[in-house]
């Protein structure tokens, strides 16, 4: 449930922080899909891999700027128990 709660979170997120950021829109529409997708997949199978690609798109998606002031990306990338 906690999963499906930060997947929704990031979602609107993502959208919210989308929307001002000029050059970076590309970007950040890009990195919000692969996070969503890496999310749901991660939700699903809680796998050493997809736990891997989550933590990627979380990073691609922190390093694009579009997490801006929150948070809660950050906190969940360090929160993740990938080996």
């Amino acid at each position: 449930m906690k999963k499906t709660l930060f997947i929704a979170g990031v979602t609107i997120l993502a959208l919210i922080s989308c929307e001002g950021s000029g050059s970076g829109n590309l970007e950040c529409i890009t990195a919000t899909s692969d996070l969503r997708a890496a999310a749901d997949a991660y939700s699903q199978d809680s796998s050493t891999e997809n736990c891997n690609e989550y933590k990627t798109a979380l990073q691609v998606y922190i390093n694009n700027g579009c997490a801006g002031m929150d948070q809660s990306a950050y906190a969940e990338l360090d929160a993740l128990p990938c080996n």
